[in-house]
């Protein structure tokens, strides 16, 4: 599992392998009505619309997360009367398979209840989420939206289950101070309450659920289709370049390189700077090659991470301040030190910079990285997959991210920034970009 962290505080278990949260904030205000139970919503423009029903919410989480979560729990915290970070998770697999008639545990459910490993389980998941939710402070309550593809017992069975471990998840968020003001279960486009804020016995039983992209709200969060369409389960796939003998380009050392020859070090990083300013061109076969051979030095890629993150200046100065870059090549660049520049520099790796990073030029990254791979070696080829690896997990997006590790470590297993990487996504499963409301990600920053 994917654990959250507040600050320096690790976590895990190394041994684990992580089924992992996704976690995106994205700037919409929702007061409650009192009136009508609907949702009053207003836009940073200050348009105001409503959310006056399941299939609104669920516009909004798909909207936030990208894509239409499956077999899921969704947890929608609340700042006040406002919506804000959106946290998704895997159902936790023997919670999926007692939803289904044909296994054991679904028996054995309807025998014993929940067993005490189950329990076990279900309080540490709810734990894990709980420590993602109060890294945002404002946080004061949440919905929780069970998502199950595949349920195969009867209704009642199902509702018995969730209302169980639903019973376990809301107790570990109110012990944490993070208190459930509902809980959903929706499965075959059905919604079941199985907490909710009415006081009298609530009659939301079996409501079927519309379509979230029919929705205003999804038309107007989404206004140029970015998110429409896309779904959690669909592979995603790396287009990785065919293998080849042949060598690739001999560069000088890394040293050498920056000291003797620091024109070519900042022509490489103009182009790239070019590249993420004004969008992917069709490139000549030289300038992809320079391009790919930039990546090859850990400082240059580095910088180049920093230039995507803000802007080719700040990532000279950072990389001079941090002492990565020479003088030889601060003065060839004509740069000065800068402390707040190699703050913000030597903590955008990481996805910690109290700096906020320029989405739009990230986005452009994306973009030319899935044009350059197909064209890499195996030189330079696992560094432009761990670029893409790296954009997914500062997006908050830790699925997406630990596919596309998986795909890229089976073809560069060796490859040092891969590892580097993966031990990043292992140890602090979210970035703190994606977990502060001023600074995450959305789908729109890349429509």
């Amino acid at each position: 599992m994917l654990y959250g962290m507040q600050h320096n505080k690790h976590h895990h278990r190394p041994c684990e392998t992580p089924p992992d949260f996704l976690v995106n904030s994205t700037p919409l205000f929702a007061a409650i009505s009192q009136q009508n139970d609907s949702l009053k919503t207003k836009s940073l423009k200050g348009r105001r619309f409503k959310v006056t029903g399941p299939a609104d919410v669920l516009a909004y989480v798909q909207c936030t997360l990208g894509f239409a979560p499956s077999n899921s729990l969704v947890v929608i915290a609340f700042a006040g009367n406002h919506m804000s970070t959106v946290v998704r998770c895997d159902l936790p697999e023997t919670l999926q398979h007692m939803l289904r008639s044909d296994t054991p545990e679904s028996v054995t459910f309807m025998d014993f209840g929940i067993t005490e490993d189950q329990e076990l389980d279900f309080i540490k998941s709810g734990r894990d989420i709980g420590d993602l939710l109060v890294r945002e402070p404002s946080t004061t309550s949440c919905l929780l939206v069970y998502l199950a593809d595949d349920v195969t017992v009867s209704n009642q069975h199902a509702l018995a289950v969730m209302g169980a471990a639903n019973a376990v998840f809301a107790a570990q968020f109110g012990l944490q101070g993070v208190p459930v003001q509902e809980a959903w279960l929706i499965h075959h486009d059905m919604l079941w309450h199985l907490r909710c804020a009415e006081t009298t016995e609530c009659m939301v039983q079996g409501e079927i659920v519309g379509d979230p992209q029919a929705t205003e709200i999804f038309k107007i969060l989404d206004p140029k289709g970015a998110v429409a369409g896309q779904t959690h389960t669909e592979p995603r796939r790396l287009h990785f370049p065919p293998p080849s003998p042949r060598a690739s380009r001999k560069d000088d050392d890394t040293s050498g390189l920056l000291e003797h020859r620091p024109q070519v070090v900042l022509k490489r990083l103009s182009l790239w700077d070019t590249q993420l300013q004004n969008g992917p061109t069709m490139l000549h076969t030289d300038e992809v090659a320079e391009l790919l051979a930039a990546l090859e030095h850990p400082p240059v890629r580095d910088a180049i991470l920093a230039t995507a993150c803000f802007d080719l200046t700040t990532a000279l100065r950072g990389m001079v301040t941090l002492e990565k870059f020479p003088a030889q090549f601060a003065a060839v660049a004509d740069v000065t030190s800068n402390l707040l520049d190699g703050i913000a520099v030597k903590d955008c790796l990481k996805g910690q910079s109290e700096r906020i990073p320029n989405w739009s030029r990230i986005a452009e990254l994306e973009r030319l990285c899935h044009q350059l791979l197909p064209l890499s070696d195996l030189s330079s080829g696992g560094i432009v997959a761990g670029l893409l690896v790296w954009i997914e997990w500062v997006r908050g997006r830790g699925s997406i991210a630990l596919e596309f590790l998986r795909q890229a470590r089976k073809r560069f297993p060796a490859d040092q920034f891969l590892i580097l990487l993966q031990g990043y996504v292992r140890e602090c499963s979210v970035a703190d970009w994606a977990m502060r409301t001023e600074s995450a990600w959305n789908p729109q920053h890349a429509a």
